[in-house]
């Protein structure tokens, strides 16, 4: 009895799927028999319902078995596993989307190396053999221009004058099409903070008060503009934006990743600390 009701929901989507060819094929305008295998695929694919389910994983095992080269199948099924934190599992299923279809999947592998894995060298590859497959500009993948994600990861790496030139380039991109408001989200957060690293404070502090120009309510933005400040000696003008950056982190404005901890990610506690150094600066 255990068996049966283990496998019965099984059998029934198995019924189900194969049952209504006939219903799914007068719904797509074709005839059943001129429908070839990748065709029914994409028709299951199609169905297969909220991500993750077993009903989900069914639709996409059996849109796999008529099409073994159904690359969007197999990335679909990796992205639970990845959300699970199960990444050998969803590594596996990705790396059999991008043997089919480097162009299409590649991007989704580096950026999911260096978001989840903090991979940054492996990452690192993945974003430069994929910026060689493709001539689009701008290159956005996930929340960032690709020379973004390239920068994040050489400050990984701790490479940072070859962060700094990734950092630059992204900027430039946006820029020069747009104006400095389409930068991306953090781009001068991210730029200021490789800055730190190479002790340009001045350079640094430019970025910070960029960024907080686009966010004036950045937490994050003034704790490291406080850091910047730090470095030029200016410890009443540091002791000011820690305060502001405690305030603006005491009211929930800081940046946030449902999934991971995101780059030079900072906490209330940190402004703290960088405050009570400076009690006794009046």
């Amino acid at each position: 009895m255990e068996k049966l009701r283990i496998y019965f929901p099984s059998i029934f989507i198995f019924l189900s799927c194969h049952g209504n060819n006939a219903a799914r094929s007068k719904q797509f305008g074709v005839k059943e028999d001129t429908l070839s295998n990748c065709a029914k695929a994409e028709m299951l694919f199609a169905e297969k319902g909220d991500q993750g389910t077993n009903s989900s994983q069914f639709y996409l095992d059996s849109a796999i078995r008529l099409c073994p080269n159904f690359a969007k199948a197999w990335r679909e099924k990796g992205v639970p596993f990845l959300k699970r934190g199960d990444y050998a599992t969803w590594l596996a299923y990705l790396n059999r989307a991008i043997e089919i279809s480097p162009i299409d999947f590649l991007d989704i592998r580096a950026w999911c190396k260096a978001k989840f894995l903090h991979d940054y060298k492996g990452a690192l590859e993945d974003f430069k053999n994929f910026d060689l497959l493709t001539t689009d500009t701008p290159k956005v993948i996930g929340d960032y221009n690709i020379y973004t994600w390239m920068a994040l990861c050489e400050a990984g790496l701790n490479h940072h004058e070859a962060a700094l030139k990734y950092a630059n380039k992204s900027i430039a991109i946006s820029s020069e099409e747009h104006g400095e408001e389409w930068v991306g989200m953090f781009d001068f957060l991210y730029r200021g903070n490789i800055k730190l690293a190479l002790k340009d404070y001045k350079g640094a502090l430019e970025d910070f008060n960029k960024q907080l120009r686009n966010s004036d309510k950045l937490a994050d933005g003034y704790y490291y503009q406080g850091l910047a400040l730090l470095g030029q000696k200016k410890k009443k003008d540091a002791k000011k934006s820690f305060k502001k950056s405690i305030y603006y982190f005491t009211n929930g404005y800081t940046m946030s990743d449902p999934y991971v901890e995101m780059p030079f990610k900072v906490y209330l506690s940190d402004a703290e600390i960088e405050l009570s150094k400076l009690q006794f600066i009046d």
